[in-house]
């Protein structure tokens, strides 16, 4: 995991350890990074992020275990697969 005082102006990377020893990959948002990093819109002040299906954003400045419970949360939901990647096809 990541340092998490980062959390205020970019992503948190988390690998996760699935049940079955496979490793993926995630990285977890506050609003405020979401705001000082990504894509500039031409011609605007506005910032952009698309295309990331293993971004979760959290409303607030977060810890380790709001990532855990942020985790659980979703493999409850059954989708802990559809917001992960596996590790070895993480790009970069």
């Amino acid at each position: 995991m990541d340092d998490l005082s980062i959390q205020s102006t970019g992503a948190v990377e988390v690998i996760v350890e699935m049940e079955n020893g496979q490793r993926r990959w995630c990285f977890f948002m506050t609003p405020q990074a979401l705001m000082a990093c990504g894509d500039w819109i031409d011609g605007t002040q506005t910032r952009i992020h698309y295309g990331c299906p293993h971004m979760i954003v959290i409303s607030q400045p977060f810890d380790e275990k709001i990532i855990r419970l942020a985790l659980r949360h979703i493999e409850h939901d059954g989708k802990l697969e559809a917001c992960t990647i596996p590790c070895d096809s993480k790009s970069s």
